[in-house]
């Protein structure tokens, strides 16, 4: 398995935005083969993700089916406009597993 962490800084009151954008290109990215992303602050105010993959071919081939397209183009761009900058991006490779999130909420569905 892989995960792929972000940091991003925010243009101040593009949050909302940002994590719009974060939140539609996630989705799609489900549909291709991902294993999903988490969506956290840090003590700066920085946005941070943990995206975890099958492994790297999986995580480029989705990308690369998504590049382009008008479905991505709009999230993507969300992004991007929001985004003072992206203070890091690095890749991990799981050595042990013991993440346990919660299960969700059989009344509406939602994560604890």
């Amino acid at each position: 398995m892989l995960a792929t962490f972000f940091e991003w800084r925010i243009r101040p009151g593009r949050e909302t935005q940002f994590r719009e954008g974060w939140d539609a290109m996630t989705r799609l990215l489900l549909k291709e083969n991902s294993h999903g992303s988490a969506l956290f602050t840090n003590e700066a105010g920085h946005f941070c993700a943990f995206a975890r993959w099958p492994d790297r071919a999986a995580r480029d081939a989705a990308f690369a089916a998504l590049a382009g397209t008008e479905i991505a183009a709009g999230p993507y761009d969300a992004m991007r406009d929001a985004m003072e900058r992206e203070v890091q991006r690095m890749d991990l490779d799981l050595v042990s597993d013991l993440w346990c999130p919660p299960a969700p909420d059989p009344v509406n569905g939602r994560t604890p």
